[in-house]
């Protein structure tokens, strides 16, 4: 499915305008313009500047938009049927409403406005399956699990492999510790990363130099690399070409093809873009062009793809189905690879309250 840039952000705004005043707006009313708002808004902000057709994070996350639109919807009723929840059909209308001004970069930062963030009657400690059902909007020890504990979230330099980190703040791949990002001409390094939408100049790892975060590339074409900025990977850009001559293009994606618009189609047949077939390359080719997968994740043999690996894409595992969260195949969300022990290996599962006692 084709959408213009211009023609979500019409969609996007409508549906902050529908029922947000009603006292009887039901469940799945709600769910479905939280669905579309989330869903527009992410396909937007993944967008090179200048691009229509469907945003990389639509594209890797769900694949097309119509399973954005069924996943969001289907963990926002799972939400707002939880016990305990201070989340309600009305306060998602509120929320909803406050899309239209939503920036892209509060948007993947997890900064939604305080109408997106209800916070429910558990004290620290109690069961929870969702963070609204917690007075600290936090529900702990859910990344490779059902059911967690209220309580306040990882603090910066805390371990974040089985939580997620406060909102804003990052989780360091290298090391599973939560860390600040840091702002626009702040110093940056591999323990101090650049917040979206900037890259970090001038840092080396091989010497210990520290760089400093600047703008990033938004558009096809634009000047990076060397003592330039970089481009923005949350926009599809990746920095390619001869030394001293790159420019930011756009990530490509296995299994597609690009549409007169901008937009990609399955390289097949049909207007959505079906998931990346097993064993597609992606990752950094040897060509210096990066490539992504659809609705997928792209792993090497010892886990997923860094950002100078070439891997291979492993689509989504079913909900019920066998997956590993460090090996692949993931899950798509809202599905989470749940775990058991110490062990990476788990089942898909969708969380609902009713899985967790006391959830």
């Amino acid at each position: 499915m084709r959408i213009s840039r211009a023609g979500l952000l019409l969609v996007l705004l409508a549906a902050g305008c529908g029922s947000s005043h009603s006292s009887s707006v039901s469940v799945a009313q709600a769910c479905a313009d939280l669905a579309m708002a989330r869903c527009n808004l992410r396909s937007l902000c993944s967008l090179p500047d200048g691009f229509t057709g469907l945003g990389a994070s639509v594209l890797e996350n769900y694949g097309d938009l119509p399973t954005c639109l069924a996943r969001e919807a289907l963990a926002c009723e799972n939400g707002l049927s939880a016990p305990q929840t201070g989340n309600t059909p009305q306060a998602v209308e509120s929320c909803v409403a406050r899309f239209s001004s939503f920036s892209c970069m509060d948007f993947f930062d997890d900064l939604p406005p305080a109408d997106c963030t209800p916070l429910g009657p558990r004290a620290d400690g109690a069961a929870c399956t969702f963070n609204a059902q917690c007075q600290s909007g936090y529900c702990n020890g859910t990344k490779g699990a059902v059911c967690g504990t209220c309580g306040p979230p990882p603090a910066e330099g805390d371990d974040c492999s089985t939580s997620a980190c406060l909102r804003g703040d990052r989780c360091l791949g290298a090391t599973s510790t939560c860390a600040a990002v840091v702002s626009s001409n702040g110093t940056c390094d591999e323990s101090h990363p650049c917040d979206r939408g900037l890259t970090c100049v001038g840092s080396s790892a091989n010497t210990m130099t520290a760089g400093t975060c600047q703008t990033a590339g938004t558009r096809a074409g634009v000047a990076c690399g060397g003592s330039l900025p970089g481009c923005d990977g949350t926009r599809s850009l990746s920095c390619r070409g001869p030394n001293g001559a790159k420019t930011c293009a756009p990530v490509s994606f296995s299994g597609t093809v690009s549409g007169p618009d901008g937009g990609l189609t399955a390289s097949d047949a049909g207007a959505a873009a079906g998931a990346s077939p097993a064993g597609s390359p992606c990752g950094q080719l040897p060509d210096g062009a990066r490539v992504g997968c659809v609705a997928g994740g792209c792993y090497t043999d010892t886990g997923p793809a860094g950002s100078a690996d070439l891997g291979t894409c492993k689509p989504f595992a079913p909900d019920g189905d066998a997956c590993d969260s460090a090996a692949g195949p993931g899950c798509m969300p809202p599905a989470r690879c749940v775990t058991g022990g110490d062990s990476t290996a788990g089942t898909c599962v969708v969380p609902q309250a009713s899985l967790c006692p006391g959830g």
